[in-house]
Formats: structure tokens, sequence, C-alpha cells
């Protein structure tokens, strides 16, 4: 059984664990508001928020694309989708959007009133450029964003006086009409259940954020054993250890873009990975997820790659350190045994004189796959020598790619030892032709994307 609480209703249900939470709503519960669409994470209508409890007592929301959310995923939270925001009165956010007409044909309404409220209750600061961050995977084709972008930013100055944490932030959204009065109870609600692990046999397939997972195989899914790393607390952390940063196997791109270290000591990282995905699927997506995927183009896996770092693999009563470069084995193929996972991840700090910095090209500046993405460290010595030099790129090869560009460490990287080093990446890149672009075409993109790292890293000497 898999039991929650949908809205004001507790649900305990007997539907299989993967079963996507856009089905159960909408054929189960005959909830309409939440819409089906494009069922890959890419529109946004299906937009639902998700409610964790949390070890301190308060539940976390986070907006999530209820298309490639399995039900066994929710087991203990608090599901709401736009009916469980209904009153006597609109709630702050619908008023808005009414009041700025920000809706027209209402197909992507519900979405965005969810991902609104979402942001209300858990963005670590209110400000409208994090509104339209929390906006960016609810596509509308028919009102245009500027009306929208009008309404999150009168929203902003509605709460504008809200400096409270989320975790404390309750209350005054229930008094400013954010959300329902019922949402007060839910902490207290979601504390009576008693967490059950979904799925251990040995044959469960490790489901993550399963963002990408049930894109792929949605049948396959419904009808296994799943084993939700969701629920691992003890995979759920981002912190510092001496010269190195540990990211467990479970946290979410969302929480590990946000987390203080890495705003602290990759402060790039939380521009860089609003290009991975939306915040919808961010939300749910982890980081060890993106690498064991295993795509040639992975964004994660690329900037990983040209961090150095290091995956933690454990399982069969063994724990072992695999650098990342040495992960993959051909096209979908990685060093990772059956029964085994990808526990932590293990992020060398930024050395000093080191300098990183990441270009993607896409059909789409954001939330598209690319044609081919690239990052760059480089470390360099007080007189400007080249010790240490790792560019990674992706969709040049069947797997992601660590250049060989040995032969450039103790150079200096002036215009024409740079003009040398995008020459010997596009010698060494060997891509195919497909949708995004002919072979040729990403060999002189991957060149071009070199010139760009060190005409913006320059001067970033950390």
């Amino acid at each position: 059984m898999t039991s929650f609480i949908l809205n004001e209703r507790l649900i305990s249900t007997g539907e299989r664990p993967g079963l996507t939470v856009l089905e159960f709503v909408r054929d189960v519960s005959c909830l309409s508001g939440t819409k089906e669409a494009c069922r890959e994470g890419e529109c946004g209508a299906c937009t639902v928020l998700v409610g964790s409890p949390q070890p301190d007592g308060s539940v976390a929301y986070r907006a999530c694309a209820s298309c490639l959310l399995p039900l066994g995923d929710v087991e203990g939270c608090h599901v709401v989708t736009v009916e469980g925001l209904a009153g006597a009165a609109l709630t702050l956010v619908q008023k808005l959007i009414v009041e700025h007409s920000a809706s027209q044909c209402g197909f992507c309404t519900p979405g965005i009133v969810l991902s609104l409220t979402g942001f209300c209750l858990g963005a670590k600061k209110i400000s409208f450029e994090g509104a339209v961050d929390a906006l960016d995977g609810n596509i509308c084709r028919c009102t245009g964003y500027v009306s929208i972008r009008n309404a999150a930013r009168a929203l902003c100055a509605s709460l504008a006086k809200m400096d409270l944490p989320p975790a404390k932030r309750l209350a005054e959204l229930v008094n400013s009409g954010v959300v329902p009065g019922y949402f007060k109870e839910i902490p207290a609600r979601l504390s009576q259940f008693k967490a059950e692990p979904a799925g251990t046999g040995s044959d469960a397939v490790l489901v993550a954020g399963g963002t990408d997972l049930f894109v792929q195989k949605p049948e396959q899914l419904l009808e296994g054993e799943l084993c939700f790393l969701s629920k691992r607390r003890d995979l759920d952390y981002v912190k510092l250890d001496g010269e190195f940063l540990r990211v467990g196997g479970a946290v979410t791109i969302e929480d590990f873009r946000q987390s203080p270290p890495v705003r602290q000591y990759f402060p790039a990282l939380e521009k860089d990975f609003l290009l991975h995905s939306s915040a919808i699927l961010r939300n749910k997506a982890t980081l060890a997820g993106n690498v064991v995927n295993a795509s040639p183009i992975g964004d994660a896996t690329i900037i990983l790659l040209a961090l150095d770092a290091r995956l933690v693999i454990s399982g069969n009563g063994a724990r072992r350190e695999v650098p990342l470069s040495k992960f993959y084995l051909g096209y979908k193929k990685t060093d990772l045994a059956c029964g085994e996972l990808v526990s932590e991840i293990v992020i060398p700090l930024l050395p000093k004189g080191a300098r990183y910095h990441f270009e993607k090209v896409s059909n789409r500046t954001t939330l598209d796959i690319a044609a081919v993405n690239s990052a760059l460290r480089v470390t360099t010595a007080p007189d400007g020598t080249v010790t240490d030099l790792r560019i990674s790129a992706g969709g040049v090869a069947a797997v992601p790619v660590l250049l060989a560009l040995e032969s450039f460490k103790g150079r200096k990287l002036d215009a024409p030892a740079v003009e040398a080093l995008a020459k010997a990446a596009e010698a060494e890149a060997r891509p195919i032709d497909d949708i995004r672009g002919s072979a040729a075409y990403k060999k002189l993109l991957l060149g071009r994307l070199v010139g760009a790292h060190f005409a913006a890293a320059a001067g970033e000497a950390v």
C-alpha cells in the first residue's frame, strides 16, 4: 500500500508504485486540474507540489512534474494539485494572475499557479529573479510571458517583507492567502506516517529522481519492483570535508545548486545548473542519477569531469572509489555492477590559481539538450604557465570525454596557444551526425567552445 495526503484527503492505495502521480490524480482520483500534455517534463502543465516531512518537523514543498513522478515516491508526503488550493476566495497567486491577465486558454495556468505557490513555500529568498527561475519549466503558448512575469513581480512585491526561512514561513503564507489554512495541519498529519521503504528486493530497480528513467521506459517501471532513493536520508547531504565537497547519492540537482558549500566554493554552478533542466525537474533529478544515466552529453557529468570528481560506489558488501573519468566503459555502459549504486560524489575544491568555466550550445538557450557542451578547469602558476588542465566535452563521442591535453602543461596560454589547444580538441573529437548537428559542425563547435572558455575565464583565478 502507498499512503500519502492528496490535498486534504488521506490516501491509501494498492495502485502500483510505478504508476505516475499524473495518472493517479487524473484517472484514479478524477482531479482534472492537473493537465496531461508532453509526458516528458517539458511543458509544466502537470505540475504538482510535493511536501516532504523534514527532520525538524516542518514540511518542505517542491514543485514537480507529475508525469515523471512515480506514485511510490510520494509515500508519506503531501501532494497538492490546483484543487487543493481551492477555497472561498482565490489564493494570492491566483488573484494576481487574474489581475495581470496572465491566463488565456488556461491549460497551463494550474501548473503556473503551483510553481509560484511552491516558490513562495520553498524559496530561500523571495525575489523576482527567483520567481522567474521557479517558472522556467512552465510553458505558455498563448498568453505571452510578460503578463505572467508581471504577476510574479507583483507576488514578490506583496511578500517583500517576508524574511522568515521556509521552515518557519507557513503561518505567514496562510495569513497572506497564499495557501489554505489546512496546510498548518499537514506537518502533524504527516508525522503519523510510518516510514516504509518502497521495494527492497535484490531485483528492485533503483529510482533516484526518475526524470529520465520514466521518459525512457515507463511501461517496464509500471510493472516492476522499485526502490526509491529519495527515502534514503543517509544519502541526502552536501558537506565540506577538508579540501573536498562530498555529495550524497540522493541529493537533487536543485538542492546541490543552492547548497551553501556549493555557493561558497563553486559559485558559478548556481547559474550553470539552471541550464541543466527546469525547476520542476531539478527538484527531483539527482546529481548521481545524471552521472549513472550515462548520457554522452549530460551537463552535470561534463561539469564533474572537468572538476576531477570521484564516485564512491557501494553495494554487495563492499565500497570502492572510481574516478569519474574511468566510469564510462562505452555507450550507456558504466563500471557499475548489479547490486551497486553511486552512494557519494567527491569533488575536490578548486586549488589556488584555478579557473573553472562551462559552455553549452543548444537550440534553446536553456532547458534543452546540448549539441555540444564543455567544461574547463585550468590551474596556472604565478608566471602564467599551466600546471594543470582539464577540459571535458559532451556530444563529441559515445561517452562523456576528458580530452588528453597533457602537452599544454608548462605553456603559457597566449592567443596562439589557445588556438592550438582548440585545434587539438577538435582533433580528438569523434562525433556523429544526428538531429543536433553534423559531425563536422560539432567538431568545429568544440574548438570554438574551448576558445570561449579562455575568453570567459581570463582573470578569474582564485
